[in-house]
């Protein structure tokens, strides 16, 4: 404190006005970010300019969580626009055709259910001295191979969502993840097609395989959904937490929302 003993008379003034002024920012800001919600509300946003069909708005609202995170519209192919989308594009190294027809035909036909379908079912069949040499077998050296037998094997995944409310029993682990497959496929094709990438035909192509592979596995909008938030916290949870908790949050409002797609939209009977 010795540093303020020979201020003048109008230097503490100012000092306490400092103080005052510091204090009131201090627990000001401080109450409004303590108060402010964790996450936004989700808005399900509509384009006025929309023409498309109820059979098409439902292969698009299989993508709602992941666009509503980044405020995209729920009924129409475009996703946002094409200087939005060019991170994600190039994070998933689809920004070129053959980098989109890749992963495209890798979703298609064996997706994030190459790994899970063979890894529950080694975990659930298999003793432990076994594993190394089958995961060595089937997925040689491959780190997303690791961690998916490494969450399962321990039950994070499925204590997390359990935690969450998305789980109720251990037994919805058995939904797969056809479901999140298919939601990749939908979002994917979308972002191509807004960054002129691929045609509209073709975008509508990928989303048709991807919306017959949802019918073929799931028969309700609960149930498909459970499949993409397990395959969700499968690729983002340890790796992309924020993104993770994020989306997590979003899907319930997906879910229970009554403005939600997943509620004025039916599942095919």
């Amino acid at each position: 404190m010795q540093m303020f003993e020979n201020l003048p008379w109008y230097g503490y003034v100012i000092l306490a006005l400092a103080i005052a002024s510091y204090a009131y920012k201090y627990f000001k800001i401080g109450k409004d970010e303590y108060d402010k919600p964790d996450f936004e509300k989700a808005k399900f946003k509509k384009s006025p300019d929309s023409n498309l069909g109820l059979d098409k708005l439902f292969s698009i609202a299989l993508y709602t969580p992941i666009s509503e995170w980044w405020s995209a519209t729920t009924n129409t192919l475009k996703f946002r626009n094409a200087k939005t989308i060019q991170p994600y594009l190039e994070g998933w190294g689809i920004e070129s055709a053959s980098g989109y027809w890749n992963l495209t035909e890798y979703f298609m036909k064996d997706g994030r259910r190459w790994y899970f379908d063979f890894i529950t079912q080694m975990i659930q069949s298999e003793p432990k001295e076994n594993w190394d040499d089958l995961m060595g077998r089937k997925f040689g050296n491959n780190d997303r191979s690791q961690k998916y037998l490494d969450v399962l094997s321990s039950g994070e995944i499925l204590n997390d969502l359990k935690q969450k409310g998305i789980f109720t029993f251990d037994s919805d682990m058995e939904i797969g993840l056809a479901g999140y497959d298919a939601a990749m496929l939908v979002g994917q094709a979308r972002i191509a097609f807004t960054g002129n990438i691929i045609s509209e035909e073709e975008a509508w192509k990928v989303i048709d395989f991807a919306t017959q592979m949802a019918l073929d596995n799931f028969s309700s909008w609960e149930d498909f959904g459970k499949s993409f938030s397990l395959g969700f916290a499968l690729d983002m949870k340890g790796s992309y937490d924020n993104y993770y908790q994020e989306v997590c949050h979003i899907y319930k409002q997906v879910l229970n929302d009554q403005s939600s797609p997943w509620n004025t939209i039916n599942w095919p009977s």
